[in-house]
């Protein structure tokens, strides 16, 4: 997939605002950008999911899918946090900082 491809995918889940992770979980899988080893890029052990997202303004585009996995992981194991974060402002500057990240290289 193009990263031209990609921004668009972004865009399209940023514009709907939705809260429900397996719409993030399949943009990742669509894109192949779905981390399993999610945990090679974090820097807290055990992770500290509210410390990793303070790194967001400076994530690269790999930094970043890695955060966003995480974040699907966390609910996983507490479901419903993944939509307490959205409602909270913590999912969407991600897919922003993706975006960005994205569009500077374009």
């Amino acid at each position: 997939m193009t990263k031209a491809e990609k921004i668009q995918k972004i865009q399209e889940i940023l514009e709907i605002k939705n809260p429900k992770e397996n719409l993030y979980a399949d943009l990742l899988k669509t894109m192949g950008d779905l981390k399993n080893n999610y945990g090679d890029y974090m820097i807290t052990e055990p992770i500290d999911c509210d410390e990793e997202l303070e790194r967001i303004p400076k994530a690269d585009y790999e930094l970043c899918t890695a955060l966003l996995t995480m974040l699907l992981r966390e609910d996983h194991f507490s479901n419903g946090s993944f939509e307490r974060r959205f409602a909270e402002g913590q999912v969407l500057p991600v897919l922003v900082r993706m975006k960005d990240v994205l569009s500077a290289g374009v």
